[in-house]
Parts: C-alpha cells; structure tokens; sequence
C-alpha cells in the first residue's frame, strides 16, 4: 500500500509538471555591477500575434522590455527535459537591485517573479572580489494546517529543495523508504488543506446541517472516494460524498446552484499549485574567476541553478556566488615596488662598502 501510495505521488506529480511554465533566465553582470537580461518563454498564438494581454511571462511588461518574438519555435533542455520556446525579453539596469523594485505582478507571483537580488564589489590591491546573491522568498499563500504539523524543517527542505547532503550514509533502499515517508506526509498535507478549504466553504452555505460533528468520518470517506489523489478534492468532490454520507442530493444541488461561490474560495489554492511548477533556469554569467558558489551546474563562467515554486513552498531559496578578477597593475605596481626597495638596498649597500 504504501508503495501505491508513493506512485501515485509521482503520478500526480508528473501530471501537474506537464502543465508548469518554463523560463530561461540569462543575468549578465558586467565588473562595474551593470547588468543586461534576457529571459525566453513560450507565448500562445495570439501573444505571438502582438497581443500583450497574453503575456506569459511572470509579471506585466512594460516599455522598458524590448520584446523580441522568434519566427518559430526552439527547444532549450530545462534540466533534462525539452521545452519550447519562441519569446525572449531583454532589459539592462546600472544595478541588479533595480529589476525587483519595477516588477509589477499579481501577489501571488512576487516570490518567484521579483527575487531580491544583490551585487558587491570589493576593490583590493592584486584582486578585485565580486559577491552576487538572489533571494527567492517563500510562496505567500494562507491554508487551515500548518506543514510543521506532517514533517520536520529538516524534512521539508529535502522534500521541496533536495537537500539530502546529510542522508549520503544512506543506501538506495533506506533512502527510498526514508523518501516514501515523506511523501506520504506530504500527501496527506496536501489532501488536508484542500478538504479543510473545500469544508469550511461548504458548511457556510448548510446551516440547517451540523457538519462538524461528523468531520472526521466525512473526511475519511472523502480520501476513500478519490481514492487517495488529493488533487481531485475539489468542493464538486465533497458535495458528492456529502450526498453519500447523508444519503440525499441536497448538496450536489447545493454544488449546482453555488459552484461560482465555491470554487472562488478555492482559487487562492489552485493558484499556488499551479505556481509550484513553473521552472526557471536560472543563468549568470560572471566575468570573473569563481571563488564559491552553490550552483548546482557550472559551466564556464556560467552559473545556472534551478528555480521553482516548489521549492519557495515552505522556505525561501538562495542563490550565491563569488569571484574574482586580477589586477594586473596592482601585481605590477608591487614588481615595481618591490625592484625600487631592491636598487634601494643594493645602493645603500654599495655605499656602506665605499666607506
């Protein structure tokens, strides 16, 4: 059972990844902290047709963006898997700080369309340092239940970022099991928010019936009716157990006469979900020799990590680099230095000799 349990996940996983949005994200910072960037999607026909109400990029366009529309479509490898693309924006800002403060998008997006992004650099006698960092805050979404209520912190950060440094001492088979516990939590998270959201909408318009009383119950038949895919607990869904629980149709009547009010306290929910995967390749491009970083892939002087809503669930992500340039005149200001103390030397030695 829980080895269904898990594929199942994975199943439902897939499915809704096949639906996300992605973006290629290219960062250029040039040494003086100027930045150029260009970020590809794929738009619908009547985006390509010039129609900016189709936007499909994260946050409003406006006339800063040059928009630059592909006679047809490529194919860019977002981490393993092939994606189309056919649409690149580009813009360039005196700092890197300036793209979060003019995005303008819906709420919800923020996290993942505006990170907070930061540029230092550290002059110094033979090396010129640079620091880059980008904060991805967490979703900002309100639910019943709380995720600390199914699984540690430790276990959410291996759950929606991968962080699995610490379990390395694991075989396949203990890290599998360890895995499948988690998801099942996750799982069991997920469908108790949706029930919850869709219960508390429903009992609002019942007050001629005591719902609570029965909650537990109703909501153990809910996960037997839709068979432990917790994707498919909708306000439609639990009017139809609650029909069955109660043995009358009032409430897929209920359902009928009402679905605009209860699937509207529901589009807060759908809209995170449907946020969690989107991907973004996040690429920067450095002019300088890296020091430090936690990009996953390094490729030349190009960082790229990867960006999605599922990691922003329940913590923010940070993306950090450093690096650093050669100053040739301070290594020859130093040779020059260094020969001037030495004709010094030899010189005041020459002349205690003559005396």
């Amino acid at each position: 059972m829980k080895n269904l349990k898990t594929i199942l996940a994975i199943v439902i996983l897939f499915s809704v990844t096949s639906c996300g949005t992605h973006y290629r994200m290219i960062t250029i910072i040039d040494k003086n902290g100027k930045v150029q960037r260009e970020i590809y999607a794929h738009g619908n026909e009547k985006f390509m047709n010039g129609d900016n109400s189709e936007n499909p990029f994260l946050f409003e366009l406006d006339s800063d963006w040059n928009i630059h529309r592909f006679d047809s479509t490529f194919h860019y490898n977002f981490f393993g898997k092939k994606e189309e693309l056919n649409v690149k924006i580009c813009k360039e800002a005196a700092s890197i700080e300036q793209f979060a403060q003019n995005i303008h998008c819906d709420p919800i997006k923020r996290a993942l369309a505006a990170p907070q992004e930061s540029f230092l650099k550290k002059n110094g006698l033979f090396y010129t340092r640079y620091s880059f960092k980008a904060v991805y805050g967490k979703l900002e979404y309100d639910i019943p239940i709380s995720i600390d209520d199914y699984l540690s912190r430790e276990k959410q950060m291996v759950w929606t970022q991968g962080e699995l440094c610490n379990y390395k001492i694991m075989n396949g088979t203990e890290l599998n099991e360890y895995l499948s516990e988690i998801g099942d939590n996750f799982w069991r998270w997920h469908g108790r928010n949706r029930f919850e959201i869709c219960f508390e909408s429903i009992k609002k318009l019942t007050p001629n019936y005591n719902l609570d009383i029965d909650k537990e119950n109703i909501y153990k038949q809910t996960m037997e009716f839709v068979k432990d895919e917790t994707h498919n607990i909708t306000p439609e869904a639990i009017c139809n157990v609650l029909d069955i629980f109660y043995k009358t149709s009032y409430f897929s009547k209920l359902y009928n006469a009402n679905s605009a009010i209860l699937d509207e306290d529901f589009e807060d929910l759908n809209a995170v979900e449907e946020l969690i995967f989107n991907v973004i390749s996040y690429e920067l491009v450095v002019s300088g020799k890296i020091a430090q970083t936690n990009a996953p892939i390094i490729n030349g002087n190009t960082l790229i990590w990867k960006v999605d809503g599922m990691r922003l669930l329940f913590n923010n992500y940070t993306l950090t680099a450093e690096y650093r340039t050669v100053n040739y005149w301070g290594f020859g200001l130093a040779g020059l230095l260094l020969l001037v103390a030495l004709c010094s030397s030899i010189a005041l030695f020459n002349k205690k000799r003559q005396r």
